[in-house]
């Protein structure tokens, strides 16, 4: 017998296509909603990975500022030995200029002279000693012209044993060759040099006031020359 359908035939089809739509539309809906996971779970990746390279950049630029102040305190100990090295060699270039003359002086003292005393006023010396001729005075006074510290070298006086008033050793004391020979007074200039240094040194090292003239008693032998 022969199967007749009575539904009809229409309806059965829309009811098809409508169950084709509901799950083509779930089917969207969950692949936009895997699709839209992963995307965020990407960006979120890379968003992590973005802070940590910019944390790892904070934490290096922390440590090079770190490097940087450490770097600024080397600088600033060594800027401030040099600054001691340079004090300490101006000081030392710096020395009274007095000083440096008396050792010239010391060095063009001839043998056979011995200086007694100096006396400095301003920017002259007199010089009194022994000696045991006029002309190892008169070598002491070439000395002195040939020097740069010194200039106008005269001698005032020479006084030969003969008339010296000062006594002679006596008695079981043997003489000395120092007891023969004869005093004299030299006085010379300091050169425009010597002077212009020792005043740029005093002033620099000195106090307020300055002593213009000074006397100082020595016994210096001669000198190599």
């Amino acid at each position: 017998m022969a199967k007749i359908n009575l539904l009809p035939w229409r309806e059965a089809l829309r009811e098809q296509r409508k169950k084709e739509f509901i799950s083509i539309s779930i089917g969207v809906f969950l692949l936009g909603l895997v699709l839209s996971a992963l995307a965020w779970a990407f960006v979120n990746q890379r968003l992590n990975d973005q802070q940590q390279a910019n944390q790892l950049v904070q934490t290096a630029n922390s440590e090079l500022d770190v490097r940087l102040k450490a770097l600024d305190g080397l600088q600033a100990h060594r800027d401030e030995i040099i600054e001691r090295m340079k004090l300490i060699q101006d000081l030392q270039g710096k020395r009274p200029v007095v000083v440096r003359l008396f050792d010239e002086m010391a060095r063009l003292t001839p043998d056979q002279m011995f200086i007694t005393r100096f006396e400095r006023t301003d920017n002259k010396f007199t010089i009194t000693g022994r000696a045991e001729s006029p002309n190892t005075v008169s070598e002491f006074l070439r000395n002195l012209e040939n020097s740069p510290w010194f200039r106008n070298a005269f001698m005032n006086s020479y006084t030969g044993q003969e008339a010296n008033t000062q006594p002679k050793p006596s008695g079981t004391v043997l003489p000395r060759p120092e007891d023969n020979f004869g005093t004299f007074l030299v006085t010379v200039d300091i050169s425009d040099e010597a002077a212009t240094l020792d005043l740029a040194t005093t002033d620099a090292t000195a106090p307020a006031s300055v002593a213009t003239s000074t006397s100082v008693p020595a016994t210096t032998t001669g000198g190599q020359q």
